[in-house]
């Protein structure tokens, strides 16, 4: 149990690392938002790679009128935040966003604030229950939700969709399901109770009447209902599973631990700390874990790639930039804490100092080698699933397309071809951070569709996630050759 609740925190921390907390009760006057949302649009075009990719001038310029026409009264920044946050989802791209105010969702659970205590499991087909943290014993895992309210499920979503920027349907229903208590307290605020009209898995339609929980009550059911034997998840964690087969979360690609998410110092340590570990217990095979990891920068995962890489690599084929004043500001904030002379930031700032603004340019990326005196010889295999975000994808499609492990598990519902490389701007009246992505990432085997990576190994985590893990150890312990069960 616990399992979405502690990644849907891991998701929402992620969005926030960068902002600070702020008075969510602070008015702005009518002429400070509109100044804001003026500076929001008109920056968020020239910035992004391409803000209309799914989404038509015509359409979002018809939006930012009748959105700007509502604003007739002073507004907090939590409505603001609210309001911007739906006009800037409207781009359907994740990495087009204005992050979920986590601090002041963080202040109402703390001060006794109740949701509704359910993370679904959402389809082409039905809303599923996957884990509930709540009395009710109707609400098993696997059982449909039909109604809520009394309105069809399918409807009642669509408010909370509102909130979020995705690429395609998979996504935004991941991000719900991760993170749907939280985004009701968005949309409605507290609630005391909901009523779900619910199917059983004997196909018998029940209504019921579903308190809201604080964060105590829903731990509290949470350990009422756990197994004893479960193991405590760690963020990162290396082991071997048995005589030689080693197991490697490493958990997000960015640092947790300090003050700098973009200090790969420790992670590098621990990264080394565990492949010394294998080579040491003379481990045969490797499962590198990335299942519900919400990805992070190349930067720490190369290093981890170039442990068990047979040649030099990329992290994409090709990595397109569009130069703008935002972007400029940003690279410049970076090297202002940068230690390494040789990272990106530097090589960006060269050629961004070469380029006019609203032009794009092909980054010529740098080359990760091998670790010239380290390596792992045994086999890889990576596992991913519809939760493996971002960095996680690129280092699942590198892990394919070069041939230098495995994958194994589901598709991801993240991109390989994506727009990405996220940066972000300051609106000057509310300081509110708008997200947006500078580039076009094309994945290392140069395929330009919008699709996840296809593993080369199916297995359907999302069923059988009790002994995921044993499957795999299983498959990789069995005499029978796993070429022949590749797609």
């Amino acid at each position: 149990m616990m399992q979405k609740l502690a990644t849907s925190m891991i998701l929402i921390c992620l969005a926030f690392v960068n902002v600070l907390d702020a008075n969510a009760q602070d008015t702005y006057t009518v002429k400070q938002i509109k100044q804001d949302f003026e500076h929001l649009y008109e920056r968020l075009a020239a910035a992004q790679y391409d803000l209309y990719h799914y989404t038509s001038k015509e359409d979002y310029d018809r939006a930012f009128t009748e959105t700007k026409s509502t604003f007739t009264r002073p507004m907090t920044k939590l409505e603001l935040q609210k309001t911007f946050q739906q006009f800037v989802a409207l781009a359907q791209i994740a990495h087009t966003r204005i992050d979920f105010p986590i601090s002041d969702y963080r202040s109402f659970m703390q001060n006794g604030g109740k949701t509704l205590p359910i993370y679904p499991t959402i389809t082409g087909t039905q809303v599923l229950v996957d884990e509930f943290y709540g009395g009710e014993q109707a609400l098993t895992s696997g059982v449909e939700i039909i109604k809520i309210n009394g309105t069809p499920i399918r409807e009642w979503l669509q408010p909370i969709y509102s909130y979020l920027s995705a690429d395609n349907d998979e996504i935004l229903w991941g991000f719900v399901g991760q993170q749907l208590p939280a985004l009701l307290w968005l949309h409605e605020g507290e609630k005391e109770g909901y009523e779900l009209t619910i199917k059983d898995l004997e196909g018998k339609q029940t209504k019921l009447i579903v308190a809201t929980q604080t964060s105590a009550q829903q731990e509290h059911y949470s350990l009422k209902n756990s197994d004893d034997s479960e193991s405590v998840t760690l963020p990162r964690e290396f082991k071997m599973l048995n005589n030689n087969i080693a197991y490697l979360k490493p958990g997000p690609f960015y640092n947790f631990d300090g003050e700098d998410i973009w200090d790969t110092t420790s992670f590098h340590q621990f990264i080394d700390d565990a492949f010394k570990h294998f080579t040491t217990n003379k481990s045969q095979n490797l499962i590198i874990d990335l299942r519900n990891n919400p990805g992070g920068t190349n930067s720490f995962s190369d290093h981890m790639l170039a442990w068990f890489a047979d040649e030099p690599f990329k992290f994409a084929s090709d990595f397109k930039v569009k130069i703008s004043p935002e972007s400029t500001a940003a690279n410049a904030k970076r090297l202002k804490t940068s230690k390494n002379k040789s990272d990106v930031s530097h090589q960006l700032a060269e050629f961004y100092s070469k380029q006019e603004n609203g032009t794009v340019f092909s980054f010529p990326l740098p080359t990760s080698a091998p670790h010239p005196d380290k390596h792992f010889d045994g086999d890889v295999y990576v596992l991913i699933n519809r939760f493996s975000y971002s960095n996680a994808v690129s280092v699942a499609a590198i892990s394919k397309d070069y041939g230098f492990a495995t994958v194994i598990g589901e598709k991801t519902a993240d991109l390989a071809t994506t727009h990405g490389a996220m940066e972000r701007f300051t609106l000057p009246n509310t300081g509110i951070e708008v997200g947006y992505p500078k580039a076009l990432i094309i994945r290392p085997n140069g395929d330009t569709r919008p699709d996840g990576v296809t593993p080369d190994i199916w297995l359907d985590f999302a069923k059988e996630s009790a002994d995921a893990l044993e499957q795999v150890v299983e498959l990789i312990s069995s005499t029978k050759s796993l070429a022949s069960i590749k797609n």
